[in-house]
């Protein structure tokens, strides 16, 4: 049950009983902001404590920004007015025609001279005896969003509310201003939706925009803040069929190389935000020289890791496809990265325990690694047709294998391209080492991996 800012009274009735945020203890005087809710029903409790937590938190937020407009001045006295007319609402005698608060003088509940004549007061105490806000001081969607961003603070994740911000700020530059929630038609939302997606947005992008939105258009209507339709609800996220042309991976430069190893500093990365430091750190390091995908490499098993004839060999024991089992030779110049990473594993079956042993799931940390890889190079250079990941750093084990001469069945068997032969299965997987080996032991010498292997001190 939730009982945020709600106390249950002897008498049985739910009272509002909320610490006073430091910004308003001169206008509330007291330590708690306190209110009788006049029910005894949890569920209408409810809805009045979210009502006035948003009239407090509109206080707040104008009170944060200084703002001393029309608006903020409404809103000053607008709250507490609204809550004290809902309050006496048990003293209306049956069939009267007025409030008590009608017949209360204005003139003597304002105690400021300067506000006694102001307009926006005078609106504030109508629209408290109404209910209804005169449409120049309803908050703007940019204001919506800002008491949001309060209310979220200790609900949401800071990505979460980041990507509302992003959200908001993208529909008020389509809209042309920031309007009022309520003069967002449905049509005016779909062509929105419609923009996104003709601006290349996936449709899965799309939809966490359309999602974030409504929730926002849901939090300010059930608050009473706006006004009006949820115009979200009914809005379609109708990507074409057509398919478009599909992006391959390129390398990266070598000044994006150089980018991605300053960028992946283990020191810059053990923060308490982030729980994959270490792999983030040595994936960049050895997937150019191993040329395995990015599964394959950080759901790796120490066991994998196997010495035969004094060299060490890589078992690509699954993957992707059936050519993916195969054995990479581990070039002698990242054998000592490899060799810390299975000493630091510290007896645990997995290579990378922090993503093994991930709360969220061994595959999910994989997905983590990746998505915070793609925003380290999210400013590199847009090639026509192609994009860039980790998984880029096949394409550099493969340009290497070119450069050093290695014949190209080799290097297909190398990145698990190649059928793989009955003399190469899982029964004679050692038959070609030597093979494999003159090449991979020399791999460092290519020019494409030279900026890695100087940087990393290899």
């Amino acid at each position: 049950m939730d009982k945020k800012y709600l106390k249950r009274a002897s008498s049985g009735l739910w009272m509002y009983r909320r610490k006073t945020p430091v910004l308003l203890k001169d206008k509330y005087e007291s330590n708690y902001i306190q209110y009788t809710l006049s029910t005894h029903s949890y569920h209408e409790a409810i809805l009045k404590r979210n009502s006035i937590n948003a009239d407090i938190d509109m206080e707040l937020a104008n009170t944060k920004r200084g703002d001393n407009s029309d608006k903020a001045k409404f809103y000053s006295y607008y709250p507490s007015w609204r809550k004290e007319r809902l309050e006496r609402e048990g003293e209306v005698v049956k069939d009267a025609d007025y409030h008590p608060m009608e017949e209360a003088d204005l003139e003597v509940i304002i105690e400021k001279p300067e506000d006694k004549t102001n307009p926006a007061v005078h609106a504030a105490w109508r629209a408290a005896m109404s209910g209804e806000i005169p449409e120049q001081f309803q908050p703007t969607i940019t204001e919506i969003a800002e008491e949001w961003t309060a209310f979220a603070e200790d609900k949401k994740n800071a990505k979460y509310v980041s990507a509302m911000a992003t959200y908001v700020k993208a529909l008020i530059a389509f809209l042309g201003r920031d309007e009022l929630p309520s003069n967002v038609s449905s049509g005016q939302a779909q062509l929105f939706i419609d923009a996104l997606l003709a601006a290349g947005k996936s449709s899965n992008t799309v939809t966490h925009y359309k999602s974030k939105l409504q929730e926002l258009w849901r939090w300010a209507l059930t608050r009473e803040k706006a006004t009006g339709e949820n115009p979200w609800l009914n809005t379609k996220v109708e990507a074409s069929k057509k398919k478009s042309k599909p992006l391959h991976y390129r390398n990266f430069t070598d000044s994006e190389l150089a980018k991605i190893l300053s960028s992946t500093e283990y020191d810059k990365l053990n923060t308490p935000t982030w729980a994959y430091p270490y792999a983030m750190h040595m994936l960049p390091r050895l997937l150019p020289f191993l040329g395995t995908r990015l599964s394959e490499l950080a759901l790796a098993k120490t066991e994998q890791f196997v010495e035969v004839g004094g060299r060490l060999f890589f078992e690509v024991r699954e993957g992707k496809t059936v050519n993916a089992q195969r054995i990479v030779p581990v070039c002698p110049t990242i054998q000592p990265l490899v060799k810390d990473a299975i000493s630091k594993a510290a007896g645990s079956p997995w290579l990378f325990p922090e993503i093994g042993n991930a709360a969220i799931g061994a595959n999910e940390a994989v997905n983590s690694i990746s998505s915070k890889f793609g925003k380290l190079t999210k400013g590199f250079d847009k090639v026509e047709g192609y994009k860039t990941g980790l998984h880029s750093f096949r394409g550099h084990f493969a340009t290497a294998l070119e450069q050093i001469g290695c014949p190209e069945e080799i290097a297909t068997k190398l990145a698990g391209h190649k059928q793989l032969s009955l003399t190469y299965n899982l029964y004679s997987k050692y038959k070609n080492k030597d093979e494999l080996w003159q090449y991979v032991e020399k791999i460092h010498e290519a020019d494409c991996l030279k900026v890695i292997a100087v940087q990393t001190g290899l």
